[in-house]
């Protein structure tokens, strides 16, 4: 995830010679914090999942899937996130049309203003799982708090228990002796999610290391307070030698089934957020994936693009995930699989950190902060990402052609290029339903300047749907700016590790000084939701 380094004040409109207006921050006011970091490089894990009767330390079991489709008297103790150092810049500056602005990677801070920042939280379940606004069926469990009506505060959520092989069924309560006795296969009796629905939606993926009840019960805090869609990301192989989490490889795509199988039972919508790397992509890296580097040609590794995508959607659907949205790529602000990586996730100096088969529209690295040497490599432009992009897309349709397919850039104060992105991804004939930005208040500007760049945005390609992909803070004018889009063209937002929304003990979660306002919007919006 890009973090902040100075703010240009240029713009062109060719994307070649970008003038960015910063990268996606992180943490404290207009930044973002991805807590743990890269897992397994600066962070330490315990805990996860357990099966039956046991204590589990070190991940989920059975590949993200919980034993038996339940968690029953084991405990999951010690689980400690501890985030890297971040950095929360004011923008970012160009030298030569290009980005120099910071970058997080692996727990570090790359170059860019702003301090570090940590976070620390500890979980502990003792085999509950959660009623989403029910109670708890058999063996004495209790859901204490409820659910509140639209607008309501809630005090808390405390999930109950269950019993083996049980399953969540619609409204809440837990069947005893249900069917499904694996997350991964559970099938859920939820309506299907509106498409016209606006998303009041979270990137919750950094609590995939908790316990499976403790996720279940956070779900059911969230929609209690007015939100209804979540979003994951997902790495190509976060094991890998340059991966987010070369211990217990979170965030896999087994990883993603499992958690987004909570969030349909809860009756979400879901978002995927489809990396393209092994490890954090956005601006300043975007990493081609160790198993994809011996590709020679561009048809190649499309290919394989178009062979990921469709077996992750394939594995998400076949295990109760299916996703409404997609995302093709993270801050693809300057194209996809473009860098060759380190073990940190970041790239190599100089021309070794580029792939010579890539989707690059400019070249840039926060390892050198400027661009290669000078004819040291080769520009994969437009018809390549055009390429990569069009089979990330057909992987999706060919396995679910309704899914909507979103693009997602950094520009959320950065008319000029957004609008060139759009234009020329339509010119290569890429099928995408939503557009969709990074909005960190410093980072890219002020509210007024989303409203400004949506409502353009908005105004020229009237098909499109737009959302915030991701944002931290200044949580209602960010909703407030996509939810104003005439002709409903606004469809949501997605507030990024919001950690600060809640408080934990347990499977207890209670509402932080900001929930609110979601209560808030919940009732202000309530005719699209």
């Amino acid at each position: 995830m890009a973090l902040g380094g100075l703010r240009a004040a240029l713009a062109t409109t060719a994307f070649v010679a970008l003038i960015a207006c910063g990268g996606a921050s992180s943490s404290g006011a207009g930044g973002k914090l991805d807590q743990g970091g890269s897992v397994g490089v600066g962070a330490t894990t315990s805990g996860g999942a357990t099966a039956r009767g046991g204590a589990a330390t070190g991940g989920v079991a059975s590949g993200g899937a919980v034993a038996g489709g339940t968690v029953a008297g084991g405990a999951a103790t010690g689980v400690v996130l501890t985030g890297g150092a971040t950095a929360a810049g004011p923008g970012g500056a160009l030298a030569g049309g290009v980005l120099t602005g910071g970058e997080r990677a692996g727990g570090a801070t790359a170059p860019g203003a702003g301090g570090a920042t940590g976070a620390t939280a500890g979980a502990a379940a003792s085999g509950a799982s959660s009623g989403i606004g029910g109670s708890v069926g058999t063996d004495g469990g209790t859901n204490t708090g409820g659910v509140s009506p639209a607008g309501g505060a809630m005090t808390s959520i405390t999930a109950g228990s269950t019993n083996a092989g049980g399953r969540q069924a619609a409204g809440g309560s837990v069947a005893s002796g249900g069917t499904s006795g694996n997350l991964s296969s559970t099938t859920s009796n939820c309506p299907p999610v509106n498409p016209d629905l606006y998303a009041i939606g979270a990137d919750i993926t950094g609590q995939e290391t908790l316990p499976a009840a403790t996720r279940a019960a956070l779900l059911a805090f969230l929609k209690s307070h007015g939100f209804n869609y979540v979003r994951l990301r997902t790495f190509v192989d976060p094991m890998a030698a340059d991966g987010y989490d070369q211990v217990n490889g979170y965030d896999d795509i087994a990883h993603t089934v499992a958690f987004g199988a909570q969030v349909k039972e809860a009756c979400l919508g879901l978002s995927i957020d489809f990396h393209y790397s092994d490890n954090w992509a956005d601006p300043g890296k975007q990493c081609v994936p160790v198993a994809w580097q011996s590709y020679r040609t561009i048809t190649d590794l499309a290919q394989a693009v178009y062979g990921y995508t469709k077996d992750s959607v394939t594995q998400l659907i076949a295990g109760g995930a299916r996703p409404d949205m997609v995302q093709i790529g993270n801050e693809e602000t300057p194209g996809i699989l473009i860098h060759i990586c380190d073990s940190g996730g970041l790239p190599l100096a100089g021309a070794a950190g580029y792939d010579q088969v890539n989707g690059a529209i400019y070249l840039w690295s926060v390892t050198d902060n400027s661009a290669p040497p000078a004819n040291s490599v080769t520009l994969g432009g437009w018809t390549n990402l055009g390429k990569l992009l069009n089979s990330a897309a057909q992987g999706v349709k060919d396995v679910d052609a309704s899914i909507k397919i979103a693009l997602h850039l950094d520009r959320g104060n950065d008319l000029a290029s957004s609008r060139s992105y759009i234009q020329n991804a339509q010119a290569q004939g890429v099928p995408f339903d939503v557009f969709g930005e990074s909005c960190y208040v410093g980072t890219q500007g002020q509210p007024s300047d989303w409203q400004s760049t949506f409502n353009s945005l908005a105004s020229s390609f009237p098909k499109l749907g737009f959302m915030i992909a991701e944002y931290s803070g200044d949580e209602r004018a960010a909703n407030d700016v996509i939810y104003g889009l005439p002709n409903d063209e606004g469809l949501g937002t997605f507030n990024w590790n919001p950690t600060t929304l809640w408080t934990e003990s347990g499977t207890t979660f209670s509402p932080g000084t900001d929930m609110p306002i979601y209560d808030q919007m919940a009732l202000d919006y309530a005719s699209r939701l």
